[in-house]
Formats: structure tokens, sequence, C-alpha cells
């Protein structure tokens, strides 16, 4: 019986090590991209790369949509196109969640590809104004925050998921009908999406409420209303 035993977790073992040597490569994501037809490979190469490195983005995360994009019977240059705006947030080191899974998302409801481009690449422009609004205010990625008795060192994932739903929030809010002259109800929506979220420090969100000002959201806001042509 023991021996049975053993041979069942050696087996068990063997499936997990095959398992990780399955799990997709750069490599493999860029075959991907060839076989796909792109115009501009390096440029793709060249953003992903970043993003794999930077920790924004896996290989398998990549390659599914890749293979997804692949499936689809849209011209070249729009499925090449929610590559390359995903590639160039990548090289702006930008997060890239949002976009992800917008893309997909319009995908499995079989929104027109051109359609999708454009909501990625408006995404991607409120996302740079929120980190550059934060980088404004000091908040980047290792900025010592003493709050109170408290001191908080930020990593990359805290200032890329407070950047991801301070967008979506600000995106959702517009999208949504929201008051474009009410920028105390644009600024609780944000602060209110940032508290909800564990992965961003009670700490960030307190000091991002003192620093960050109801009209500096509500420009954003503003902004985002001007490029999807909302009164």
């Amino acid at each position: 019986m023991r021996w049975l035993i053993g041979v069942i977790l050696a087996l068990e073992l063997l499936g997990g090590f095959g398992s990780a040597l399955a799990q997709p490569t750069p490599e493999d994501v860029y075959k991907c991209f060839a076989e796909l037809g792109v115009s501009d490979l390096q440029t793709l190469q060249a953003g992903f790369a970043k993003g794999f490195a930077d920790k924004r983005i896996t290989p398998d995360t990549a390659l599914r949509l890749c293979q997804r994009l692949k499936q689809s019977a849209a011209p070249i240059s729009l499925r090449e196109g929610v590559l390359q705006i995903i590639a160039r947030a990548l090289l702006e080191e930008l997060p890239v969640t949002m976009l992800v899974d917008k893309a997909f998302e319009g995908l499995t409801k079989g929104v027109p590809l051109d359609v999708i481009n454009d909501d990625l690449l408006e995404r991607k422009m409120t996302l740079s104004e929120v980190k550059t609004l934060l980088a404004s205010k000091g908040i980047t990625i290792n900025l010592t925050i003493r709050f109170g008795p408290v001191t908080l060192k930020l990593t990359l994932e805290a200032v890329d998921t407070t950047i991801t739903e301070a967008a979506g929030a600000l995106e959702d809010y517009v999208r949504g009908g929201g008051k474009l002259d009410d920028p105390n109800a644009i600024k609780s929506a944000v602060q209110l999406r940032l508290a909800r979220n564990p992965l961003i420090p009670q700490t960030l969100t307190a000091y991002i409420e003192q620093v960050v000002s109801a009209a500096e959201w509500a420009q954003i806001a503003q902004n985002i209303a001007k490029r999807l042509k909302k009164p």
C-alpha cells in the first residue's frame, strides 16, 4: 500500500513539473505575434518584453490575447492595433490590466475591433492622466508616506492598482452619466473605489484624499467626457 501511495505522489509531482514546463514563455508570445502577421513586430516585442520584466503582464495572458485575436476575421491592422496600444502603454510604464480586460470583454461580446481599439486608446489616455496627476503629488514607486504613526513604502503593485482603480472609477462615472459639474461627487467616486480594493493600503487612500483635490479629479473626468463627446 505504501509503495502505491509513493507512486501516486511521484506521478503528481511529475505532473506538476510538466505543467510548470508547459507555461508559455515570451518567445511563445513573439511567435504568435509573427504568425498573426503584424507589421511592427519590433515595437510589440519591446513593449511586451518590458511588461514581462516589470511584471505588468504575464506571457500566459499575452499569449491568450494573441490567440484570441488570431481567431478574429477583422483586418490585421485592427487586430494588431489592440496589441500595439497595450505595448505602447507598457513602454510608458502604465498598468495594463484594464486594457487587457476590456480587450477580452469586447472580443467575447463580439464588439467590432475598430470600436475596441478606440475604447482602449481612450482608456490608455485616462491611465496616463491619472498616473501623471498622482506622480505630481509624489505618489510613485518607493515613495515613503508617513501618515500619523504609520510609515508606508509604496510598491509597484500598490501604485499600479491605484492608477487602475482611479482611472476605472473616473471612466465608470463619466460613462454612467455622472454629473461633470459636481467635483465632490467625482472625488467621492474615486475615493470609494480606492477604499474597496484590499491591494491598496488604507494609508495610501487617506493620503490621496488629502493631496489630490476634487477639482483635479474633475478635470480628468471632463477630459474623458470630451474624448467620448459626452455633454
